[in-house]
């Protein structure tokens, strides 16, 4: 830990800045965890992925399109894999529901 009357962040027009040179160093993961842990993408990021609001993003979680994780804060997370896959399926329409694309009967 910092050392007494060791300064290592700063707050600044209302955020906390650290000197991460300066941090704690991180007590290991459990052993249950150690594997590689899932990468997890908001909203947003998967929105500019796919060029969409991020609301589309939320309204496809909620159709079950694209499955996800919920935060503790309520908030909600998408794996990078659930997401690669519904990318490949959009390059793909072959791959797609039948339900989502729909032929023209003229």
């Amino acid at each position: 830990m910092a050392e007494n009357n060791e300064i290592f962040a700063a707050f600044i027009s209302g955020h906390y800045w650290f000197d991460p040179a300066r941090l704690p160093e991180r007590p290991p993961l459990p052993e249950e965890l150690q594997g590689e842990l899932p990468e997890l993408m908001t909203a947003q990021e998967v929105a500019h992925l796919f060029r969409v609001h991020p609301k589309t993003v939320s309204s496809w979680a909620r159709q079950g399109r694209l499955t996800y994780i919920r935060t503790l804060g309520g908030h909600r997370r998408y794996t990078a894999e659930d997401v690669r896959a519904l990318l490949d399926q959009q390059a793909d329409p072959d791959r797609s529901d039948p339900d989502t694309h729909k032929d023209d009967e003229s």
